[in-house]
């Protein structure tokens, strides 16, 4: 089977039906071909050559995706800022890849450190016939920055081979061409770029980029464009989705399904947001460098408790240990991501091609991805993350896994969400924080979560201390544990 491409979708024969929706403005396929060539040919004129790097700071939109399909034809490099993000890391983002241009709303042109602004109502002026074929599918595409939940993000460079592989199997395992898929999560988040409208086109759906996250978002979305799918839904949202009672239990009735990474979700949560709902929470699991998922649920199967799906057809995900030697089901490791060695995907898949440092693309020597997880793969095939390895917290000498704890302690009432982590102590060696953000209305006190986490733990694993605080998060709502320990300072 040839390696798939998603800039071969955009001139598909008799191509009819909507490609994109965002409620301003839409887009069929048979309009979709040219209309990305024409951008393309607007952003020659603005001086962009092959190996530039692009800055899109736009919602999601219509013309957010029409520029990333733009950046590839043209063979420019698709960088995403999230225009809601504070300027000082927008410009720390355009230090490291001094973008050529920076492609913002139609507003006032926001300042930026590096690269010269351009409202996106200026290259819809000078659209021009682009005729140049695209580059080779193996140059870099895009740049898609790490969530940064540990430490400061990394430029992750991509290949538009490596994002067409990903989407294409993605569709194939999912959606169905009378799909009408909304992304809620930032598309300036390069893997929403692959969940999202890459994957929507091979299945020759509907895209609709839903421009609020929350849950009032997520349920005019769903009324307005009578979606069936939802794509990446944080835990945050479907808690509050599940926890609002001005929401009813009929307003998401046009689901099909409803997609979320299983990391950070409990169990409780997922059974009651589909109690309510009556539709399918599908988990998936995956990771920036990949790009995007590498295992994900068949909502034709039963739930697995703990799990996060079986890999996708381009992969194999093992459990391995130290040596990268791998481990046989059920023992835990470090989950390692590689092509698959059978089907019609074997061989083909390749991880990210480097990070972008302040001296240009750092390309990665090993085609195997250690993602720095750890998890087990039962003896169904089916993902089980446990957690990051770095959250492996040494106290006192005893290995004790924060995710444990945080999947323990956040089945109680009062606790909305919570993170876990080790902080340094000269006798343990390191303590455990526990940092809680309180359920909407209650109050929980740090020595009564003490005394609770005392009857649902092992004495090893109770936190030494809890902080009731509100969790910082990045745009795509996951914590971001790197930035826990200052706040308490």
């Amino acid at each position: 089977m040839p390696a798939p491409d998603f800039l071969t979708v955009l001139d598909r024969p008799r191509a009819g039906g909507t490609a994109l929706d965002d409620g301003e403005r839409t887009l069929g396929y048979a309009e979709l071909g040219p209309a990305v060539r024409e951008l393309a040919g607007a952003l020659t004129r603005h001086g962009v050559e092959p190996g530039d790097r692009v800055a899109v700071m736009l919602p999601n939109c219509v013309a957010a995706v029409e520029l990333y399909l733009a950046c590839a034809w043209l063979g420019a490099i698709w960088v995403g800022l999230n225009p809601a993000a504070p300027q000082a890391e927008r410009d720390r983002q355009c230090r490291l890849v001094r973008p050529a241009v920076v492609v913002t709303g139609d507003g006032a042109p926001e300042p930026c450190a590096v690269g010269r602004v351009v409202a996106v109502a200026a290259l819809n002026a000078e659209r021009v016939p682009f005729d140049a074929a695209p580059p080779d599918p193996h140059v870099p595409c895009a740049i898609g920055f790490s969530s940064g939940t540990t430490g400061t993000p990394k430029a992750v460079v991509h290949s538009r081979a490596a994002v067409s592989l990903t989407a294409a199997t993605l569709a194939a395992a999912q959606l169905r061409a009378d799909d009408r898929v909304g992304i809620v999560l930032p598309m300036s988040i390069h893997n929403l770029m692959v969940v999202g409208p890459i994957q929507t086109l091979f299945a020759g759906a509907t895209c609709v980029p839903v421009p609020r996250m929350n849950a009032a978002g997520v349920v005019a979305a769903c009324q307005r464009h009578q979606l069936t799918r939802l794509t990446a839904l944080v835990p945050t949202t479907i808690y509050d989705l599940v926890h609002d009672d001005t929401i009813t239990g009929t307003e998401l009735s046009t689901l099909r399904t409803a997609g979320t990474g299983a990391a950070g979700l409990v169990e409780e949560l997922r059974s009651a947001f589909e109690e309510k709902f009556g539709v399918r929470l599908v988990g998936s699991y995956g990771m920036t460098e990949a790009p995007g998922p590498v295992c994900i649920e068949d909502p034709a199967r039963p739930h697995v408790a703990g799990g996060s799906g079986r890999p996708l057809p381009h992969v194999r995900v093992q459990a391995c240990d130290e040596t990268g030697r791998p481990l046989p089901p059920g023992a835990e490791g470090e989950l390692v991501v590689s092509a698959a060695e059978s089907g019609p995907w074997a061989g083909l898949y390749r991880p990210a091609l480097g990070t972008w440092t302040e001296t240009g693309l750092q390309p990665r020597a090993d085609i195997v991805l250690r993602t720095g997880d750890r998890g087990w793969v039962d003896a169904h095939g089916e993902i089980h993350v446990t957690g990051r390895q770095a959250d492996v917290i040494v106290r006192g000498g005893v290995n004790v896994n924060a995710a444990e704890i945080e999947s323990v302690l956040g089945q109680l009432d009062e606790i909305r969400d919570l993170a876990v982590i080790g902080e340094p102590d000269d006798r343990l060696g390191q303590r455990i924080v526990a940092f809680v953000e309180p359920a909407p209305g209650a109050a929980p006190d740090p020595e009564q979560l003490r005394r609770r986490a005392r009857g649902l733990l092992a004495h090893g694993k109770v936190p030494d201390e809890f902080v009731v605080t509100t969790l910082p998060r990045n745009a795509m709502g996951k914590v971001a544990r790197g930035r826990l320990s200052r706040r308490r300072n």
